[in-house]
């Protein structure tokens, strides 16, 4: 959603963004944060963006599209939202491409398919794909061969669980697996190497979206590429468009790209063609690093994945010669240095999380003030400058919150307020309410807490996640200490 708040920012507005969930999430753990979606109203907000294929992926696009409306604001989605308009992608195609490779290139016939979450129109597209591109191509459709998913990791571990165990479908009678998103692909290999099944040599794995981890995970994998920044920036632009009172499109569709790995037996398709020799280059390479190199491996240090490799292309293009295959492991060598690097920043941002919450763990139980005094001696070299932590003022109420703790650059001991919960940011951090800002769910297992406010920047979501949990614990602590003070 990065493009998207540049765009929105750029137009002199501001984004809250929302981490909650998915509407009638049916696992246990999740409700806890799900109450924040309810939230955003037109108290707080001029307009609302929704990520309709994660937010309304267990309650389809009719069901989506009355929950935005119902909030009597402009909208637009991303993923289909019935009578909102929708920016998404031709998913259909996209899987089409995947299926004609597999059996048009490679022979491959025994084709199972991962299906994402049921109701999801999005999942239900690509499932329709894979059984259109059995029919053109006469290969029976064989029921055995389509399992349940939900876009996750672990659906792709239990497909693979569900195919061979339950069902007892032998590895030597199926050619390839097609996962509806990179996530359950990445957990098809995972069970699969546990099995000591080999991908592509058994049996080919590909996935759809072509996330960063595809390129660099072992074996890359073959997938399909959408493209996240430009549907985020054209969802913004069209939400822009709503509030000038233009008239815009119910539907804007992007393409997509069939991108081959070593996971289906290609080699990449992603990787540059060689370069033409040249007699006046020298064949040799000992410069000191290019102003661009640096920055590219300083983008890739703060998250910009696959930028380090592709400012080294040239060098590495021409130290393979035009051979392909010894082209590819340069670039993996290259993508592994860059991982490195991140893993040794992440590192530090973990330390770093660590004496945070260890710090608000000394003082759960002293006076309230000295965690706002943790925050603000710690967040900022997490990169973050204000943090406001509520809980709700009546406990199982959405009602109202109370201000627990929070800093910024001018406040280090707020005064306790209790105020509207749909204001979001308690009035002593006015400064914070006119910035971009991630609303994070407090909770603790299903019992929602409270809410976070922090400064939106482009840390890593995964960052967020923790700095969550860590706060929400904070609450609980708080709330288990007041009901062994009245006792």
């Amino acid at each position: 959603m990065e493009a998207a708040r540049g765009v929105i920012e750029a137009a002199g507005g501001s984004v809250i963004c929302c981490v909650g969930g998915a509407l009638s999430d049916p696992h246990p753990e999740h409700p806890g944060r799900a109450f924040l979606l309810d939230i955003i109203n037109a108290t707080n907000a001029d307009a609302v963006l929704s990520v309709s294929s994660v937010v309304g992926q267990y309650v389809g696009a009719q069901a989506m599209g009355d929950w935005l409306r119902a909030k009597g604001l402009p909208a637009c989605s991303i993923g289909v939202a019935e009578g909102v308009p929708s920016v998404g992608i031709d998913g259909s195609d996209g899987v089409t491409q995947l299926m004609r490779h597999l059996i048009e290139h490679h022979s491959y016939r025994r084709i199972a398919f991962i299906r994402g979450t049921e109701k999801n129109q999005e999942a239900e597209e690509r499932h329709s794909a894979y059984v259109a591109a059995l029919e053109e191509h006469e290969i029976p459709y064989d029921p055995e061969l389509v399992l349940p998913g939900e876009f996750t990791r672990e659906s792709g571990t239990r497909a693979m669980s569900e195919l061979f165990d339950t069902r007892q479908v032998p590895v030597g009678e199926l050619d390839a697996i097609v996962a509806a998103n990179d996530y359950t692909a990445f957990g098809v290999i995972d069970e699969l190497s546990r099995r000591r099944i080999a991908v592509p040599d058994q049996v080919a794995v590909v996935g759809f979206d072509d996330m960063a981890l595809a390129r660099i995970h072992s074996p890359s994998l073959t997938t399909v590429r959408q493209p996240l920044e430009r549907l985020g920036a054209q969802a913004a632009r069209l939400l822009l468009d709503l509030l000038g009172g233009k008239a815009v499109a119910p539907m804007t569709e992007l393409g997509t790209e069939l991108v081959l790995r070593r996971s289906c037996g290609c080699i990449p398709t992603d990787l540059p063609p060689p370069l033409e020799p040249d007699d006046d280059e020298p064949t040799t390479v000992a410069d000191q690093p290019s102003d661009e190199m640096l920055r590219a491996l300083s983008a890739e240090i703060h998250g910009s994945k696959g930028e380090f490799a592709r400012a080294l292309d040239p060098l590495l293009r021409r130290l393979a010669a035009g051979n392909a295959r010894e082209l590819e492991q340069n670039r993996r060598v290259a993508d592994e240095l860059a991982t490195r690097l991140r893993l040794a920043k992440e590192d530090l941002f973990h330390d770093l999380t660590h004496r945070l919450a260890r710090a608000l763990s000394a003082r759960m139980f002293g006076p309230q003030a000295q965690l706002s005094t943790a925050l603000a001696a710690h967040l900022p070299n997490l990169g973050v400058d204000a943090c406001v932590v509520s809980e709700f003022a009546v406990p199982g109420s959405f009602e109202q919150l109370k201000l627990a703790f929070g800093f910024d650059a001018k406040t280090l001991q707020p005064e306790m307020a209790v105020y509207p919960t749909e204001r979001l940011v308690p009035p002593a951090f006015e400064q914070l309410a006119r910035r971009s800002v991630f609303v994070l769910p407090l909770h603790y297992g299903d019992q929602a807490l409270g809410v976070a406010i922090v400064p939106a920047s482009e840390r890593d979501g995964s960052f967020y996640e923790v700095l969550g949990d860590v706060l929400g614990v904070v609450l609980k602590a708080l709330e288990v200490r007041r009901r062994a003070d009245s006792h």
